[in-house]
């Protein structure tokens, strides 16, 4: 059970604080380390909703299910699903793009956060 907790925790605070981040700097934090061009105002919205409203959003669900129990085995499925789905797409697209920017590094954080949640899981008593 602490592995799931630290798994939930730490994941949790990284998509909060890195929400907070992209929310309050967006041009700074997610424009440079994505790329993107954020001359025009739909894009700083995007990134304020996305970088910003979702991760935070993820984040706090992380946190509330590594404090509540009956959260634990749902919270640990969620960051399997969505790391995995991250660090899966991000691999592919890498291989067709190449390995620019902070690429490379999202994708070994992802990767390994995906496989402890999934090692979590394993851990996790049947009644949890």
């Amino acid at each position: 059970m602490a592995l799931a907790r630290f798994v939930l925790i730490v994941t949790g605070i990284s998509f909060f604080g890195y929400a907070i981040a992209c929310f309050l700097y967006p041009v700074e934090v997610a424009g440079r380390f994505t790329g993107y061009g954020l001359e025009a105002a739909a894009g700083m919205v995007e990134i304020r909703a996305m970088y910003g409203g979702l991760q935070a959003g993820f984040g706090l669900f992380c946190l509330l299910a590594g404090s509540r129990r009956d959260w634990t085995r749902p919270g640990l499925v969620a960051i399997a699903l969505v790391m995995g789905g991250l660090v899966l797409t991000r691999c592919i697209a890498m291989g067709m793009h190449g390995p620019a920017g902070a690429n490379p590094g999202a994708a070994i954080y992802e990767g390994i956060t995906t496989a402890l949640a999934l090692l979590a899981l394993v851990r996790l008593p049947r009644a949890a």
